[in-house]
């Protein structure tokens, strides 16, 4: 039952008050020895459902949205969920007005799992310090999308990713995208009726493009970018039902440790003699889901189903992506 009123009778957004496993206030202190073990406390959480996932939630969700009565201010809180920044804002502030004496409130960063402090009024407890959490749940599976450039990788990743929403609407789905050439779900949600939007779009991508592998100095950095990446699959993985990751174009060797962190691949090609590769990557690690041969017509045909092999397209736009069926059902067997 949703813990405030709220008009539609079927709201997009429910408040509950749960808890969270967290290291001890102690363990923002240096440890003596790497091997002492952490201290754990039991904290307070405002856990942020989305309850119509496949749709985008808009600013007129605040007007009646109220936290929930039994959230008891003289306990520290953490925000947890996955919701816009102007909702996780919005409750900030309801919480600072309703009480100045919460020990603190902090936001739980899913890639690194753990809590971010962002207000404290409790001393030795700074805003940017950070606790550890532990969520001991199941991992899910991991599906890693690869492929050589222009083949449609990241249509072809937001378009799972929906299709999974879509088919599963009890379960979650997260896309994660290990990649820097700036693409992300919201270029293909900000749609293209309005006039110029297309092209700001392009622009957008283009800006926030870093080609970190061109520079020699920055390319010293790729071997820790993927690490990052892997540590970020291992915690998203406690996290979802579905669990999908871009790794880009190319099957560099230094992306082998995130290869590591997940469980199934597929090689997604417009070019029949890249696929190789992405096999000496993947399969000695990951168990091979489907072979995709992109192409830019309207095709969804089965070459052989073990290991799933198509070819099947266009991946050109998100209005003509469509996810084979025969895909799916694999997917529903993990």
């Amino acid at each position: 039952m949703p813990l405030y009123q709220q008009t539609p009778p079927s709201p997009s957004v429910e408040l509950e008050v749960t808890h969270l496993k967290l290291s001890s206030p102690a363990e923002l202190a240096p440890k003596e020895s790497s091997t002492t073990p952490p201290a754990w406390t039991i904290c307070q959480t405002l856990d942020i459902k989305l309850t119509k996932p496949q749709t985008l939630i808009t600013p007129s969700v605040l007007e009646c949205l109220s936290l929930p009565a039994e959230l008891d201010f003289a306990q520290s809180i953490v925000l947890f969920g996955q919701a816009p920044i102007w909702l996780y804002s919005h409750l900030i502030s309801q919480c600072l007005e309703t009480s100045a004496h919460i020990p603190w409130i902090g936001t739980y960063d899913a890639r690194g799992q753990q809590v971010v402090i962002v207000a404290s009024a409790t001393e030795g407890i700074a805003v940017g310090d950070t606790f550890s959490v532990f969520l001991n749940r199941e991992p899910c599976s991991a599906i890693l999308i690869g492929g050589p450039p222009d083949s449609g990788k990241s249509v072809f990743s937001n378009a799972l990713r929906l299709a999974l929403r879509q088919r599963f609407p009890h379960k979650t789905t997260y896309l994660h995208r290990a990649s820097w050439d700036g693409e992300g779900n919201w270029a293909y949600e900000a749609g293209d009726s309005d006039t110029g939007k297309p092209e700001l779009i392009k622009r957008l991508i283009t800006l926030n493009e870093f080609r970190i592998h061109e520079d020699p100095e920055t390319a010293k950095l790729i071997p820790g970018y993927f690490q990052y990446h892997a540590r970020t699959v291992e915690n998203l993985r406690q996290l979802t039902d579905y669990l999908i990751i871009d790794v880009g174009g190319l099957p560099q060797v230094e992306k082998q440790p995130l290869v590591e962190k997940c469980t199934h691949y597929i090689v997604i090609s417009r070019l029949a003699d890249a696929v190789e590769a992405w096999h000496q990557l993947c399969g000695h690690t990951l168990s091979p889901l489907a072979i995709i041969h992109s192409v830019l017509r309207s095709q969804q045909d089965i070459i052989q189903t073990d290991p799933l092999e198509m070819v099947a397209g266009p991946w050109v736009t998100p209005q003509n992506a469509i996810i084979p069926p025969a895909l799916l059902q694999h997917i529903d067997t993990l």
